[in-house]
C-alpha cells in the first residue's frame, strides 16, 4: 500500500510538471503569435515606404515578403546587411524619401545587430556623397553629434562605480572640488583665452569665429569687464549668468559657489551654429583683462582667481595672450599663471600678439623678455612655445614674415583642430585620474583606521594626520601593500592641511563593495572605454573631420592669394 502511494505521488508530480511544461509552451506560442503581428503591421509599414520610393522614382530595395519571409529576415543577418546596403545606396543616389525617419521603419523588421550595421552604413558617407563638407562634419550625420551618447558611458562608470565612494568619503570637501555632472561628460570642448587687458582676447575670438559675437565690444581701453561662454544657439542672444549656471544641460551649474557678485558678471553669447559652423564642436570663454594693482583686485569683489582656475580645469585649451608692449606680469596675472600651470599645465597655449609691429631686433628682445617673465612663473625645465601672431588679417608685409606669420597661425589653428578630437579621451583621462586618487585617498583612510595606541584610536590618528612625517610614513606603507606608485599620493603636507580642514570627522568607514566596484572600474571599465574613445577617434579622422582646419581658417590665406 505504502508503494501505491509513493507511485500515485510520483505520477502526480510528473503530471504537475508536464502541465506546467504545457503552460510554458501556450506562452511561447502566444508570444511568436504576437511578434508575428508586429511583423505584418510593420511590414504594411515598409509597403507604405515602398510606395514613397516610387514618388521618388527610384526603386525600392525591399523587396515583397510574405510572413515566412519576415521570419527569415528576423533569423538571417546576411539578408538583413544586403538590404541595409541597398538602402545605403538609396541614399548615395539622392532619394528624398529615404532619410534617418525611414531607417527607423526599418528597425522594427532588423535585429538591433542589423539595425546597428545599418546606422553605421549611414553615417559613413559613400564617396559619390553630394553633401557639402560643412554639412557632412556639423549635420545630423556628422559623427561629432554622436560623442554625447559615447560619453554616457563614462558618466554611467562614475555614478554606479566612483560617486557613492566619494560621498562616503566627502571626496569633495576634502579636495575642494566638485561632483561631476551630466553636463561635463556631454558638453562641448572649451577654449579659454585670457590675458591682460587690450591683449587682443576679443579680436582673437572673433577671427576664429569670423563674426562679431553679440555683446562684443572692442578697444584699447579695457573693454570686456565679464565671462562671457560663446556657445552654439537657435539665435543670437545674450544670456544672463544666473539662467546659464541654473540650466542643468550646461556645465557652469559649479560657478554658482563663487556667489551672485560673480554671476552678474559673467553671461553667455548664443549664436546660431548655421552662421558660424566652429561653435557647433566648440566653445570659447571671454575673460576680463587682467589688472595690476591691488585696487582694482579688491573692487572685483568676488574671487577672479578661483573662477579663473575652475575655467581653466574644466577647458580643454587655455590660450594666454601678451601684447609686446605690456611684458610685465602683475601680481594677479601671476597667480593666475601659477594656478593654470598647476592644474592644466599642458592646455596652456602661449600666443605674443600684435607681433607684425616689430621688425626682427625688436622681436628677439621681445621674445627673450618675456620668456625671461614666464620662467618667475611656470616652474618647468622645459622652455613653453610661444606662437607668434598678427592683431589683424589684412597685414602689409614683405613675403617672408607674412609666410612666417602663416606658418604660426597655422600651428596654433592645428592645435583648435585636436580640440574636438581629444575632448573625449581628455574627459576620460581626468575621470581616470580623478578615480585613481579616490581610490589611494580610500587606501589611506583604510590603513589610518587599523592604527592603535595605548590610549586609544582618536589620539594616534590625530597624532599622525597632523604631523606630515608620520603621514608619509602611512602613505609609503599603502603604497608597499597595494602596489601602488607612491607619486599618485599627494603630498604630505597637502595632505595634513586637508585633514585638519576637515575638522572632527577627518576620516570615514570605508565599506568593501564600494572599493571593490571602484577598483573594476579602474581596472576594467575605463581601459576598455579608452580602447573604444580611441578607435572612434581614428574613425573620424577618416571620415572626413580635417575639414574642420578649414572653417577654422583665417582671412591670411585669402589674402596671400590675392597677391
Amino acid at each position: 500500500m505504502q508503494k501505491l502511494n509513493l507511485a500515485h505521488d510520483g505520477i502526480a508530480r510528473q503530471l504537475q510538471q508536464q502541465e506546467t511544461e504545457l503552460m510554458t509552451l501556450r506562452r511561447d506560442r502566444d508570444t511568436m503569435q504576437k511578434r508575428l503581428k508586429d511583423v505584418e503591421e510593420d511590414l504594411m509599414s515598409v509597403h507604405d515606404w515602398r510606395k514613397l520610393s516610387r514618388l521618388c522614382k527610384q526603386p525600392s530595395p525591399i523587396k515583397p515578403a510574405t510572413r515566412a519571409d519576415a521570419a527569415a529576415r528576423m533569423g538571417s543577418h546576411r539578408a538583413e546587411s544586403e538590404e541595409a546596403e541597398a538602402g545605403r545606396t538609396e541614399l548615395s543616389r539622392g532619394c528624398v524619401g529615404y532619410d534617418l525617419l525611414m531607417l527607423n521603419e526599418m528597425l522594427f523588421i532588423l535585429d538591433d545587430a542589423a539595425g546597428r550595421a545599418a546606422l553605421d552604413m549611414i553615417f559613413r558617407a559613400p564617396e559619390h556623397h553630394t553633401a557639402k563638407p560643412r554639412q557632412r562634419l556639423f549635420g545630423s550625420e556628422g559623427r561629432l553629434k554622436e560623442l554625447p551618447n559615447l560619453m554616457k558611458t563614462p558618466q554611467m562608470i562614475y555614478e554606479e562605480k566612483l560617486r557613492p565612494l566619494e560621498k562616503q568619503l566627502q571626496f569633495e570637501n576634502f579636495y575642494d572640488t566638485a561632483e561631476l555632472s551630466a553636463a561635463y561628460f556631454t558638453s562641448k570642448p572649451m577654449v579659454l583665452v585670457l590675458g591682460q587687458y587690450s591683449t587682443g582676447k576679443s579680436t582673437l575670438i572673433s577671427q576664429l569665429l569670423k563674426a562679431e559675437y553679440p555683446g562684443l565690444r572692442i578697444g584699447p581701453e579695457p573693454t570686456t569687464d565679464k565671462f562671457v561662454a560663446i556657445m552654439g544657439g537657435p539665435s543670437r542672444q545674450q544670456l544672463p549668468g544666473f539662467a546659464l549656471c541654473s540650466n542643468p544641460s550646461q556645465p557652469f551649474g559649479q560657478l554658482q559657489r563663487f556667489g551672485s557678485r560673480f554671476l552678474e558678471r559673467f553671461e553667455g553669447a548664443l549664436m546660431p551654429e548655421e552662421e558660424v559652423p566652429v561653435l557647433s564642436c566648440l566653445s570659447f570663454v571671454d575673460t576680463p583683462g587682467v589688472l595690476s594693482g591691488d585696487k582694482q583686485r579688491v573692487g572685483r569683489s568676488y574671487d577672479f582667481e578661483g573662477v579663473m582656475g575652475w575655467f581653466a580645469e574644466n577647458a580643454d585649451l587655455v590660450i594666454v595672450l601678451f601684447d609686446p608692449n605690456k611684458l610685465d606680469i602683475s601680481d594677479e596675472f601671476r597667480r593666475c599663471l601659477e594656478a593654470l600651470s598647476k592644474k592644466s599645465e599642458s592646455k596652456i597655449r602661449f600666443v605674443l600678439n600684435k607681433a607684425e609691429k616689430l621688425d626682427r631686433f625688436e622681436l628677439a628682445r621681445v621674445f627673450g623678455a618675456l620668456m625671461w617673465s614666464l620662467s618667475k612663473v611656470i616652474n618647468s625645465p622645459e622652455m613653453p612655445h610661444v606662437f607668434l601672431s598678427p592683431a589683424s588679417n589684412q597685414l602689409d608685409l614683405s613675403k617672408e614674415a607674412l609666410a612666417f606669420f602663416q606658418s604660426e597661425g597655422e600651428r596654433l589653428r592645428q592645435e583648435l583642430f585636436q580640440v574636438p578630437l581629444d575632448n573625449t579621451t581628455r574627459k576620460v583621462n581626468d575621470l581616470l585620474r580623478r578615480g585613481r586618487l579616490l581610490r589611494c585617498h580610500a587606501l589611506l583612510v583604510q590603513q589610518l583606521l587599523t592604527l592603535r595606541g595605548p590610549f586609544g584610536r582618536r589620539k594616534v590618528l590625530r597624532e599622525t594626520i597632523t604631523d606630515p612625517v608620520k603621514l608619509a610614513a602611512e602613505c609609503a606603507k599603502v603604497a608597499q601593500s597595494s602596489g601602488i606608485p607612491l607619486q599618485d599620493f599627494p603630498s604630505a603636507a597637502t595632505l595634513t592641511a586637508q585633514f585638519l580642514k576637515m575638522g572632527d570627522t577627518p576620516v570615514q568607514e570605508v565599506p568593501s563593495p564600494l572599493l571593490r566596484k571602484a577598483e573594476e572600474a579602474l581596472s576594467k571599465d575605463i581601459p576598455a572605454l579608452l580602447d573604444r574613445v580611441s578607435s572612434e577617434r581614428e574613425q573620424m579622422i577618416q571620415e572626413g573631420l580635417p575639414m574642420l582646419d578649414l572653417l577654422l581658417d583665417s582671412r591670411t590665406k585669402e589674402s596671400a592669394a590675392a597677391e
